[in-house]
């Protein structure tokens, strides 16, 4: 059994993993290998749930949470839905949607 001490340094471990992971992802993406984006984006998830460690806030709404894929401009598709006052996010590549408030 992990002691506390060790069990801080391994959660901080992970995210610093999983911040690199992510980036990684952002760097795939944006060169066309979507593929491989998209594994970099598993591992980091896998990581967080592994060491009970959330994912960080600025990549929170950057990847599809259904497939896995990590958003660009060619592979997404946002509105407003000003009734709701939702953001809607949705994704190309499954067809999966994210809402988010905006108020």
């Amino acid at each position: 059994m992990a002691y506390r001490g060790e069990k801080k340094e391994q959660q901080e471990l992970a995210l610093e993993r999983m911040e690199r992971l992510m980036k990684l992802a952002f760097e795939e993406s944006r060169s066309g290998e979507e593929e491989l984006s998209r594994r970099h984006v598993k591992l980091a998830k896998a990581v967080g749930m592994r060491y009970n460690v959330r994912m960080p806030l600025e990549f929170r709404g950057k990847y599809c949470k259904s497939c896995s894929v990590y958003f660009t401009p060619e592979n997404v598709k946002a509105r407003v839905n000003s009734k709701e006052k939702k953001l809607e996010v949705k994704c190309l590549s499954c067809g999966g949607v994210m809402r988010r408030n905006y108020k």
